[in-house]
């Protein structure tokens, strides 16, 4: 069994999918030795570790290079954060989709924040590349209505899951959502295996379960925990005038 084969076959398991983000080697190392079936990265976590804003502000070639790294440095699926592709031209699009394949990535998430119809554009092309080269890759569709606060976010959703599973969508990730009512209604109206993010109202994995949910995205709250914790640490050095915090 692939990495893709791997990845897939954890969509449809038992219980959901637990899914750590990682920003460098070593924070997929940890993720690995922890115990956990595969990794994401976060497209803020990175962008923030080097100094860039999130959205597509670090340059593809350095993204790539850090993927590459943490690819090479677990034997986990590796799913990336690809925001928005990193381009709106079609062909290349696919040039990025191949570079990830070249590296070993076994999904991606591909963002809907421009509108519906470049997003299924986008899919369409990425759909066809892969049938056409006779390659595989999980595309996790990510859909931003509850996130952005558009009008009816929930009908907005709704609508989107079917374009998008029609268009070959792989899993349906919904960000912003924090009632559990809300992603029950979600998931029980459509057969993709559905993603969202724990957040601090909505923590328990136990019920995120319950409402359906098939994957739970850590996103940048890891990243922020790490350093939340270092800079704690680093506050208690000057404090307490000693470096004992550090052991």
């Amino acid at each position: 069994m692939n990495t893709y084969e791997k990845f897939l076959q954890l969509h449809h398991g038992k219980g959901p999918l637990l899914l750590a983000n990682a920003w460098n080697v070593k924070s997929a190392q940890l993720i690995e030795k922890s115990g956990y079936e595969a990794i994401g990265t976060s497209s803020g976590a990175i962008s923030d570790s080097l100094g860039y804003a999130d959205g597509e502000k670090i340059p593809f070639a350095e993204l790539l290079y850090i993927l590459q790294r943490i690819r090479a440095s677990t034997s986990l699926p590796l799913s990336v954060d690809l925001e928005r592709g990193y381009t709106d031209n079609l062909g290349q699009l696919n040039e990025n989709i191949q570079k990830l394949l070249d590296i070993g990535v076994a999904g991606i998430n591909l963002e809907d924040t421009l509108g519906e119809e470049l997003y299924i554009k986008k899919l369409d092309a990425i759909k066809n590349y892969l049938e056409k080269t006779g390659q595989r890759l999980f595309v996790n569709a990510r859909t931003d209505g509850f996130l952005l606060k558009v009008p009816s976010p929930l009908e907005t959703t709704l609508k989107r899951a079917k374009l998008y599973q029609e268009a070959g969508a792989d899993g349906l990730f919904v960000t912003g959502v924090q009632d559990k009512d809300v992603i029950k209604h979600i998931t029980s109206a459509t057969s993709l295996p559905v993603n969202v993010v724990g957040v601090p109202s909505l923590s328990s994995v136990k019920t995120l379960t319950e409402c359906g949910v098939r994957r739970i995205s850590m996103a940048v709250f890891l990243y922020r925990s790490t350093y939340t914790h270092m800079e704690g640490v680093l506050k208690r050095i000057l404090v307490e005038d000693s470096l004992a915090p550090l052991y």
